[in-house]
């Protein structure tokens, strides 16, 4: 699993070729936000189309999708946070990554020798119960607000940082039902994991830390542009 790439594909690429995956038999799995504010945004159609690579919903694709459907003010707060590079590339491949946004998952739930694990963008409802999610979500039946929640809140992240800031203030939040929940979105110093959710967005396009989790042996592994090897631990 990666954290939020954000256009920076060489780390990317360092992260493959550092843990020798094969294609053949590894998945990645990414928690969104694989386009802007980096320097190669463009490559995230490449690898959405790969077997081998899963992905949900970020805020990021969201905006780029609501621009091309030419949702009020969308383009606008887009281009606010990074979405120049589009105009550097054929409107055709925007519309290919437009249509494709509307087939990736807001979830992905993944078996593990520790459990079952999931995965969204930002962050869960207020209800915090992984199984009530999926099925609302497999019946159609989930409330804008909370679609809105799994791409944009930082609710719990907020709590992890006042827990740190006012010890004993703010206790940790746990997900029933799942073993642990893997979201990005909320930019951490290091991997950080505040009640069963795990917060791996270190900060690719600002600090050049680009994070990637071993589901089946939960060890985590930090690669950085300046060196050719791997963090893990």
């Amino acid at each position: 699993m990666v954290g939020d790439i954000h256009g920076h594909f060489e780390l990317f690429d360092l992260l493959l070729k550092d843990i020798e995956f094969d294609p053949t038999v590894d998945r990645m799995i990414s928690v969104g936000d694989t386009i802007d504010r980096g320097p190669e945004s463009e490559r995230a159609l490449y690898f959405w189309k790969q077997s081998w690579f899963y992905l949900v919903r970020g805020n990021h694709e969201a905006m780029l999708a609501g621009s091309a459907d030419l949702l009020t003010g969308m383009s606008n707060l887009w281009m606010k946070n990074g979405g120049e590079w589009s105009f550097d590339v054929p409107e055709s491949m925007l519309d290919e990554m437009a249509e494709m946004y509307d087939y990736l998952p807001y979830t992905i739930s993944i078996e593990t020798p520790h459990g079952n694990v999931g995965v969204v963008h930002a962050d869960l409802p207020t209800h915090g119960n992984w199984t009530k999610l999926i099925k609302d979500l497999q019946k159609h039946k989930i409330k804008e607000k909370d679609l809105k929640t799994l791409l944009w809140s930082r609710d719990t992240y907020r709590k992890y940082r006042m827990s740190l800031e006012y010890g004993g203030a703010f206790k940790e939040s746990f997900v029933e039902g799942i073993h642990k929940v893997y979201v990005g979105h909320s930019i951490v110093r290091n991997p950080v994991l505040f009640g069963n959710t795990m917060f791996i967005d270190t900060g690719a396009y600002c600090n050049g830390k680009l994070t990637a989790i071993d589901l089946m042996t939960e060890d985590v592994i930090i690669v950085q542009p300046k060196c050719n090897e791997y963090e893990s631990f």
